[in-house]
């Protein structure tokens, strides 16, 4: 009968390892495109991941390239037209290629942003939720203490230590925004340790580690998706704001720079082609972020839900 119980244990187990995180992205991928408005939001993002790439092959002219007339005179503050559709700034650049110049940093700040966060968030969270006790206590409480530190303040404040720099603002906001990814992903860890296929995993003789990697994360997938995006999004946002505040790097062409720029201008007001396309941009990208990660989530966990149904009834 032992043999038996083990067997029975050891084929469930055999089966769960068939959903690892892989699989379960791409099919949850796959159902989320099928719905028209995560495909919009879908096909934004990949446009914006594009533009990231070939954003500065494709820019007329140089980032640091000012406009002249014919007399030799600088464009300043040149409405949109056929050389310059996006106009020029009061230096004399011309925005479109800034804009197309700035949607690199954007996107490469949002990737490596959200995937700190997303990455401390499942590690702590994953760990407190699974080993529990001491571990979950300790674990808890340093979320508690980043909890209480305030975003904004407190980079500005590790900026001044660390000084401005593009990557060092990206590390602090990343080492800060993980907080609510490792709660959440906390407390579904703890309701996934008690299944019956958990209690078989360990039956057969498999070690913390393993059961963590091979059977909670795949089941935490959606969420990790989701939390992910959020991080992207928040990362983009925070970077702008560090940026508009004058403590970002401004010789990085970012689209939050531009806007900074502008409005330092004096200008904002009239030059609506100036400040208008990267707030935009910035806008509908995080909004992108938001609703596409959450799409996964829904869709993922719906299945998900829609399995366990299937499987009680019979």
């Amino acid at each position: 009968m032992i043999d038996a119980l083990v067997q029975n244990s050891a084929e469930r187990v055999s089966r769960l390892r068939r959903h690892d995180f892989v699989r379960n992205f791409r099919r949850g991928l796959s159902l989320m495109l099928s719905e028209r408005t995560t495909r919009i939001y879908g096909v934004f993002l990949l446009f914006i991941l594009t533009l990231g790439l070939v954003g500065p092959w494709i820019a007329p002219y140089e980032y640091d390239q000012r406009m002249r007339g014919d007399d030799g005179g600088l464009l300043r503050i040149e409405e949109p037209s056929a050389a310059h559709p996006l106009g020029t700034t009061e230096q004399g650049f011309d925005v479109l290629s800034r804009v197309l110049y700035g949607a690199r940093p954007t996107i490469v700040a949002g990737i490596l942003g959200g995937s700190m966060i997303i990455g401390i968030g499942l590690t702590i969270g994953l760990t407190a939720g699974y080993v529990g006790g001491r571990v979950d206590d300790v674990l808890m409480r340093f979320t508690d203490l980043i909890y209480g530190v305030p975003l904004i303040p407190a980079t500005l404040v590790l900026i001044a230590l660390l000084g401005v720099g593009y990557f060092q603002a990206i590390f602090i906001i990343g080492a800060l925004l993980w907080r609510g990814s490792a709660r959440v992903i906390r407390s579904q860890a703890l309701q996934i340790r008690e299944r019956p296929f958990i209690l078989a995993a360990k039956a057969t003789g498999a070690s913390r580690p393993y059961i963590i990697l091979k059977h909670i994360l795949p089941n935490v997938a959606p969420m990790a998706v989701l939390f992910f995006a959020l991080g992207m999004g928040y990362t983009i946002i925070v970077m702008a704001a560090l940026a508009f505040l004058g403590v970002a790097d401004p010789f990085i062409p970012s689209w939050g720079v531009m806007i900074r720029n502008a409005y330092n201008s004096g200008v904002m007001g009239t030059a609506w082609f100036w400040a208008l396309p990267p707030g935009f941009l910035i806008s509908l990208t995080v909004l992108s972020l938001f609703m596409f990660g959450r799409g996964y989530e829904n869709v993922v966990s719906g299945e998900d839900e829609g399995d366990q149904a299937l499987a009680q009834a019979t």
